[in-house]
C-alpha cells in the first residue's frame, strides 16, 4: 500500500474538521479517543500507508493515560469556588474516571504505581470495554450519520483497524490534531455547567480576545426579535426570553461578530444547530432577510458596535458553503435532521 496522496490527505484533514464541527460531544470521550488514535500511530505505527490494528487493550491502556491527570481534584484558587474532580459530561460522572479513581487512590496518584497494582489488568479490561461501546462507535457519527473515515465499525474482535492511509495521517498531522483535540476538551470542560464551582464565574477569554460580550449580545437579541415577528428564525415558532443570538455562520468556521450574521432562535434550535451550517432553506431566508431588511438591520446594529457590511456578509457566507459543498458537508434543517449541501445552495448567492 502506497502513501496517500495530497489530495487523499487534504480529503482526510477536511473530514477532520467535519468531526469537530458536525460531530456530537455530550462527553469528553470523543476527545480522547482521537488523541488516543493519533499517539498509538506515533507509537506503534509507519509512514507505509498501510492499515493499522491497535489493540483494544492498548487503546484502553492510552485512555487511562489521558485521563489519570485529571482524576486529581481541580480547584482554581478564585474566590467562592471549590475544589472537585472535573466532570468529564454533563450527567453523572464518566465511566471511565468512575473505573479509574480506586486504582489513582491506592497508588497516591502514581500512574507507574497503579500499573503495577494486581488490579490494573482488570480495570483496563473494563475501561477498552467502555470505549468499544461508547465512543468507538459514535466518534464518526457527522451531523447524524454514521461516516466511516478513520476504521470500520464494528470493529474485527479485539482490535481498532485503521483504515489505509489513517495511521500514516494521524503521524503525519499530529501536531495538528493533538492542538485541535486539547481545545476541544479544554472548552467542553469549561462550557460544563456542573465545572462551574470549580471553575467559577468568569467570562470565556476567546470571548474577551475576539468576540461579543453577553451584555452586547443581549442587545442584538432585543433589535432582532422585533424584526423577526418575536419567532425564531429556524422553526419560525414565538421565542421568549430564553431565546439566544446565534451566528449563522457559526463562530467555529468564521470567529467574527458581523452584524447580518446574527439570528435569533430557540435555545433548542441554536444547540441543535451547534456549529453546523444551516440548510439551503434557512440559507434561502437568511438571503432573502438580508436583502430586505440589511439597511435597517445596518442602522440598528452600527449604533452597537457591529461591522454592518452587507457585501462581506455574503461573502463570508459564500465562502463558507463553498467550503461545505466541497467537504460534504451537511447542512442543519430541525431538530434530527440534517441535509447534503449541494452546489444548489451556491447557486442562491447572486454574483
Amino acid at each position: 500500500m502506497s502513501q496517500p496522496s495530497a489530495e487523499a490527505q487534504i480529503a482526510f484533514l477536511q473530514q477532520v474538521q467535519r468531526l469537530f464541527a458536525e460531530g456530537e460531544f455530550s462527553a469528553t470521550y470523543k476527545f480522547a479517543l482521537l488523541l488516543a488514535l493519533a499517539e498509538l500511530a506515533v507509537e506503534c505505527g509507519d509512514d507505509s500507508g498501510n492499515a493499522m490494528d491497535l489493540p483494544m487493550l492498548r487503546v484502553g491502556e492510552k485512555f487511562a493515560e489521558l485521563y489519570w491527570r485529571q482524576l486529581a481534584e481541580y480547584g482554581s484558587g478564585l474566590p467562592h469556588t471549590t475544589t472537585a474532580v472535573l466532570h468529564q459530561n454533563h450527567g453523572t460522572q464518566a465511566v471511565v474516571i468512575q473505573h479509574l479513581q480506586a486504582l489513582y487512590q491506592q497508588s497516591g496518584g502514581k500512574l507507574s504505581v497503579a500499573q503495577r497494582l494486581p488490579e490494573w489488568p482488570a480495570t483496563i479490561l473494563a475501561v477498552a470495554g467502555t470505549v468499544r461501546t461508547m465512543p468507538l462507535r459514535h466518534l464518526q457519527v457527522l451531523g447524524g450519520t454514521h461516516e466511516p473515515f478513520l476504521y470500520d465499525y464494528p470493529c474485527p474482535r479485539g482490535v481498532v483497524r485503521l483504515k489505509p492511509g489513517v495511521a500514516f495521517n494521524l503521524r503525519r498531522y499530529q501536531g495538528l490534531i493533538q492542538q485541535l483535540g486539547r481545545a476541544g476538551w479544554v472548552e467542553h470542560i469549561r462550557s460544563n455547567k456542573l465545572n462551574t464551582p470549580m471553575l467559577g464565574q468568569i467570562d470565556d477569554l476567546e470571548t474577551f480576545m475576539f468576540g461579543a460580550a453577553r451584555s452586547a449580545l443581549a442587545d442584538v437579541a432585543k433589535v432582532l426579535a422585533p424584526l423577526q415577528d418575536h419567532r425564531c428564525f429556524y422553526c419560525k415558532e414565538k421565542i421568549d426570553q430564553r431565546a439566544e443570538v446565534d451566528h449563522f455562520i457559526p463562530w467555529a468556521r468564521y470567529p467574527r461578530d458581523t452584524a447580518h450574521n446574527f439570528v435569533l432562535a430557540h435555545q433548542g434550535c441554536n444547540n441543535g444547530k451547534r456549529d453546523m451550517l444551516a440548510g439551503e432553506h434557512h440559507l434561502e431566508t437568511w438571503l432573502h432577510r438580508l436583502q430586505r431588511q440589511g439597511a435597517e438591520m445596518s442602522g440598528l446594529l452600527d449604533g452597537l458596535g457591529f461591522v454592518t457590511d452587507n457585501t462581506c456578509s455574503i461573502r463570508i457566507a459564500r465562502w463558507a458553503y463553498q467550503q461545505g459543498v466541497a467537504t460534504r458537508s451537511l447542512g442543519w434543517v430541525a431538530r434530527n435532521r440534517v441535509e447534503p449541501l449541494t452546489a444548489q445552495c451556491l447557486s442562491l448567492f447572486v454574483v
